[in-house]
């Protein structure tokens, strides 16, 4: 197919949740007709790169471009990268961080700290086992003694010597444990001594001519940086007056159905089309009336100008043909919270056909389903790849991939591993990632 058939292209695209990357790279071209489906493992980035798509989630960098029109791209995260990676070698220089005796000594310090972490945690357990036994202890004396007056006699018997022997080897074991924790303390202390010496010695033997080079590096990064984050504002900008027009295009179905339970079927599935429609409807009334006051003649437009009762019968309309498409054209007066769960999917999946996108997400449709409802799901599905409809699958149905799709994408760890049809990475899978998983699947 010719670039032109390219209905969204993602390039370099990442995404990040804090310091966590979830998205490492990924450039992929959906063009039309194609049922692309996307499996792997679960955390592998496949929901985050769908969501990347119709920027429900903002990508960290790359770019997505939708019918030849670019709608995100930035490249602010990596040039930050940039800026932090020669930060860090400016600051270890200075500092002495570079010197490898440090390091080592960096990682000798780390591993004393986690024994001392540790070591407390035992002796706030043994602390714990303390004050359990002095109370057992206390409870088995009381108990005795009223046994001895009850009697009436004035015979003795040691009726708690375990509860005090464990009492006294916890309190033995507490003492040895605070010992313990005092010589890792000191430990430490000597090779905290050890690193500030390493430090001064590495300092005075810097690079001074790099430390120089380095500081010219951070100057022109952080320009870079800043040039990045200026261009980054402005993209998100454009992106943001873009993504509705955008996202009428992308229909998405979700793995929790997401409707309204407070509106009904109908009212659920003709929500967008309606909102959308007057929005439309009032940005063209304002142009021609921009138009009139200018001199222009625009009262055969004004006039041609849907009202809002033809934007709900027509979205009415399509709601009825789309819930008939689905069989249940009976639900359409009910509310979800009486639905079945597959019956709430296939209205999810109504829901995103009203606005007549020109692609279709499906972000694990089946994953939320009792297993006898996934099939009615599925169906709906697989008429709508027959009849042409573009889509983007994430499922974990192996066999509705292979049977469906025209490509199957494997994603992990954030990046794409395979892309081949179904019956060639199904047959012959050539990533042993993509072997080890299907191993595990199949």
């Amino acid at each position: 197919m010719s670039e032109e058939n390219v209905l969204i292209s993602t390039r370099s695209l990442t995404k990040r949740f804090g310091s966590k990357e979830v998205l490492r790279g990924i450039d992929c071209d959906i063009k039309m007709g194609e049922k692309v489906a996307i499996i792997g493992p679960s955390g592998s980035g496949k929901s985050t790169f769908l969501r990347c798509l119709n920027l429900l989630e903002v990508p960290s960098g790359g770019t997505v471009t939708v019918n030849g029109e670019l709608l995100f791209g930035s490249d602010m995260v990596e040039k930050g990268d940039s800026l932090a990676a020669i930060k860090k070698q400016l600051h270890d220089l200075i500092s002495g961080e570079y010197s490898e005796e440090v390091r080592t000594h960096r990682e000798e310090a780390e591993g004393v700290k986690e024994d001392i972490r540790r070591a407390k945690e035992e002796l706030g357990d043994i602390k714990t086992s303390i004050k359990l036994l002095a109370l057992k202890e206390k409870r088995s004396r009381g108990t005795a003694a009223k046994k001895t007056v009850e009697s009436g006699t004035s015979e003795s018997k040691d009726t708690d010597g375990s509860i005090s022997s464990r009492l006294e080897a916890a309190r033995a074991a507490y003492t040895a444990k605070k010992a313990d924790i005092a010589s890792l303390s000191q430990k430490l202390a000597g090779i905290n001594a050890k690193i500030k010496q390493k430090k001064a010695e590495a300092r005075g033997a810097a690079d001074r001519e790099e430390i120089a080079r380095l500081t010219l590096a951070k100057r022109e990064a952080a320009q870079e940086f800043r040039m990045a984050k200026r261009g980054h504002a402005a993209a998100m900008k454009r992106t943001n007056a873009a993504i509705d027009e955008h996202r009428r295009n992308m229909g998405m179905v979700f793995q929790h159905f997401n409707l309204f339970n407070n509106l009904t079927v109908m009212e659920n599935i003709m929500l967008a089309p309606v909102a959308l429609g007057e929005k439309d409807m009032n940005k063209k009334r304002g142009e021609l009336l921009k138009r009139k006051l200018l001199g222009e003649d625009v009262s055969e437009e004004l006039a041609a100008l849907p009202s809002r009762l033809e934007i709900e019968e027509n979205a009415k309309t399509r709601a009825k043909r789309l819930l008939k498409r689905v069989g249940l054209e009976d639900k359409a007066d009910v509310y979800p919270s009486t639905l079945s769960g597959g019956q709430k999917q296939r209205i999810a999946i109504v829901r995103a056909l009203a606005m007549n996108p020109r692609i279709m997400l499906f972000d694990e449709p089946t994953s939320a389903l009792d297993p006898e409802m996934v099939g009615e799901v599925l169906e709906v599905i697989r008429e709508l790849a027959e009849e042409g409809m573009t889509m983007v699958i994430v499922t974990h149905e192996i066999g509705f991939a292979r049977e469906v799709a025209t490509r199957v994408l494997f994603i992990d760890e954030g990046v794409i591993k395979e892309d081949a049809p179904p019956k060639e990475l199904f047959g012959n899978p050539k990533d042993s990632r993509l072997k080890e998983f299907l191993s595990k699947v199949l």
